[in-house]
């Protein structure tokens, strides 16, 4: 995979096994935002990520699909991690 302007970091191929299907599944870890929701998200970017990913799809039919992994870092969504300044609420005596 031609990582152009360093956009993927890494890439492998998993494996998904359900009940129904077995799915070879590319996996590839970008160091941009892969979300609108995201925020310094760039489309531009992440095309040229989609096109990368879609041209080795095409050339290898044996991998079912991909899932494109953010590697960006985003303060704000570990801090929805950190615990919460609340007291703890004290146990009941029996």
């Amino acid at each position: 995979m031609n990582s152009g302007k360093c956009l993927i970091k890494s890439a492998w191929i998993a494996v998904e096994v359900g009940k129904e299907r077995t799915e070879r599944v590319l996996v590839v870890e970008t160091y941009i935002a892969v979300s609108p929701l995201e925020r310094n998200f760039d489309a531009a970017r992440y095309g040229k990520v989609v096109e990368e990913v879609q041209r080795v799809l095409s050339e290898n039919p044996s991998i079912d699909r991909a899932s494109i992994l953010s590697m960006h870092r985003d303060t704000e969504c570990l801090s929805l991690f950190k615990a919460s300044s609340a007291k703890p609420t004290p146990a009941k005596a029996a």
